[in-house]
């Protein structure tokens, strides 16, 4: 068969090898002539009319501009509450999910607690056969076996951490432990003490070869001695019939704010007797005298005063006790009693209105978990009263006698 020459015959290959009928080639070009038409008549508007006059009339965002604003807030609120409305919805219903949820859980846990608990008692019950005396054998049951054996553990625990504790600390229990022995004891600490310090001026009387004792008695002589006190600072409580130096440890750390170093400074000061704090008044000063010794220590440590406030809490308010300082007599009695932490350091504190001393020590004997404080007045050494800030005692005011006035 004889093809036409007059037809048209322009079927062609795409790119990727498809025929591509006449009527395709058509549609197509059709499409792009009409893409350079537009093309051309984007190119042929004014560039200087706005961008909004070439905006056909009924586009929306013209049509929303010409709106009343009162319509417009209307739509507004409304698509504002439908949002808030879905928001609202979807939480609530996710909230209930949530809490249906958590009871089903809830009834789970229950369910599994409830099953575990029932077969832990079921183990602990469970009777177990072991041989006793004389290869007889006794039924236990499992949770009796695992008591005993804890009691045998935390027992056998209890005994060495004790026996450990008391022998490391030995010396202060012994201490304690003497002064609940014997009732009488603090009696006599009281007369002895009042014996040696009797003792001490009669002896210093004999020593003066002026004084002669004939057509006196010796009471007399040193009723008219004024006080004389150790040539070191020392305090005395007569309840527990402690005579204690007092130990005054450099200052150049704390001037310099080395805080390790001032410790190092009044551990080393410790071994010689109890600490005056660096930094605390003096005794008859406005402030407060404050004092630490240890209750107790390391038994291989070389100090003598280990344990020298390891009774201090056998004093309450009202006992008193004394400190010669610089050669003159303080006496302070005791207001309060009281524990505090170990970081607690207001008891440090200075009041300029008040001349009050205090006594610190570790508390339980053998621990460092808290502090025992007693805080005490100045009060006068005759009278008792206390004395307030520029006060001066009545020894202070007795008239002076000198040596070449005492009778002979």
């Amino acid at each position: 068969m004889q093809m036409s020459p007059n037809l048209n015959h322009r079927a062609e290959y795409d790119e990727k090898g498809d025929v591509i009928l006449p009527k395709e080639i058509e549609a197509i070009e059709e499409i792009e002539e009409q893409n350079e038409r537009q093309a051309t008549n984007y190119k042929l508007k004014t560039p200087d009319v706005p961008l909004w006059e070439t905006i056909e009339e009924d586009t929306p965002l013209l049509e929303f501009s010409k709106r009343p604003p009162v319509v417009v807030w209307r739509e507004l609120r409304g698509k504002l509450v439908t949002v808030t409305g879905g928001i609202v919805s979807e939480g609530g219903r996710q909230y209930g999910a949530s809490w249906r949820d958590g009871q089903t859980l809830a009834v789970r846990i229950r369910e599994t607690s409830r099953k575990g608990l029932k077969n832990t008692w079921a183990f602990l019950t469970q009777p177990v056969w072991v041989p006793g005396r004389g290869n007889k054998p006794k039924q236990y049951s499992r949770g009796t076996l695992f008591l005993l054996d804890v009691v045998r553990f935390g027992g056998t625990f209890a005994f060495l951490f004790t026996g450990l504790f008391v022998a490391m600390n030995y010396q202060s229990f012994w201490d304690i432990a003497k002064s609940r022995i014997d009732p009488l004891q603090e009696a006599r600490l009281d007369r002895d003490l009042a014996a040696e310090a009797a003792g001490t001026l009669a002896d210093k009387l004999k020593r003066v070869p002026s004084l002669t004792v004939s057509g006196r008695t010796q009471g007399d002589l040193l009723s008219m001695l004024p006080d004389v006190g150790p040539p070191v600072s020392t305090l005395i409580i007569p309840k527990l019939g402690l005579n204690v130096p007092i130990v005054l440890p450099p200052t150049d750390s704390l001037l310099k704010e080395d805080w390790k170093k001032l410790e190092e400074d009044i551990q080393a000061s410790l071994h010689d007797g109890v600490v005056h704090y660096p930094g605390t008044a003096r005794p008859g000063q406005a402030g407060n005298f404050f004092i630490t010794g240890h209750s107790s220590y390391f038994p291989w440590d070389s100090g003598k005063y280990k344990s020298v406030f390891a009774r201090l809490s056998q004093l309450e308010p009202g006992d008193e006790y004394w400190v010669f300082y610089g050669g003159d007599k303080f006496r302070y009695v005791i207001k309060e009693k009281k524990e505090v932490r170990p970081s607690d350091v207001t008891v440090l504190d200075q009041p300029m209105n008040k001349r009050l001393s205090t006594l610190m020590t570790c508390t339980p004997v053998g621990t460092t978990l808290r502090r025992l404080i007693l805080e005490a007045q100045e009060v006068d050494p005759i009278t008792a009263s206390a004395l307030s800030v520029g006060e001066h005692g009545r020894r202070d005011e007795a008239p002076k006698v000198r040596v070449e006035m005492l009778p002979i």
